[in-house]
């Protein structure tokens, strides 16, 4: 179900979860640290959607850092209520993927989650994937010498896409799945999406390292 606009929407953003969602971003590149206060294993997901997937996940793994990067305010206003100011150990960035270089140094992030992006079927549309290796050249410079790629898709042409681009352009591939509900590799970490499209046909999988 789409969310409704919500009128005011960066007004109320920014008076009820001044701290979760970070206004400057910028002021933080490469010393992520002091915004969590302390330095622990910063995890990105891009597109968060509702927040479901994140909120499991970061109470799972406390000693964990983790940001998500969202584009909708009425979704970040969504997640941010699962989420509450205080929450100790994820930040919100209202914008953009492309910016990212903008709000990490090199080798700052451990892991990166990319959870049922827009496929952009359109061969047209192709560099607006997010495993286009535009964006594959952003992850390498923001990702730890060790660092993942963790990808989701219920999109059979998007997962085909994204083996060939990101194999291609520095990163090697450590699991696959395509059917990643009945596979070993499956935690249970799900997101909102992915429950109902679960139910509908198979989830691709992917596990990619960087190359080195």
């Amino acid at each position: 179900m789409r969310l409704r606009r919500i009128p005011g929407i960066e007004e109320r953003i920014a008076a009820d979860f001044p701290r979760l969602v970070v206004a400057d971003a910028e002021r933080y590149k490469g010393r992520w640290d002091q915004y969590f206060g302390r330095r622990r294993p910063l995890s990105l997901e891009i597109g968060m959607g509702r927040g479901q997937f994140l909120n499991e996940l970061r109470l799972r793994e406390p000693e964990n850092d983790f940001i998500a990067v969202e584009m909708r305010n009425e979704v970040i206003y969504a997640a941010a209520e699962k989420f509450g100011d205080d929450c100790p150990n994820v930040a919100v960035i209202s914008d953009r993927a492309e910016y990212l270089e903008y709000w990490f140094g090199e080798g700052e992030v451990e892991r990166i989650f990319l959870n049922f992006s827009d496929p952009w079927p359109k061969r047209a549309h192709r560099k607006r994937r997010l495993t286009h290796e535009n964006y594959l050249r952003l992850y390498r410079k923001a990702l730890t010498a060790n660092g993942e790629i963790f990808l989701r898709t219920d999109a059979a042409s998007l997962m085909e896409f994204s083996l060939t681009e990101m194999t291609n352009n520095g990163f090697f591939l450590k699991e696959v799945s395509l059917d990643f509900h009945n596979s070993p590799y499956f935690d249970g970490v799900t997101t909102e999406y992915e429950d109902k499209k679960s139910a509908e046909g198979p989830i691709y999988y992917g596990r990619f390292s960087v190359m080195k």
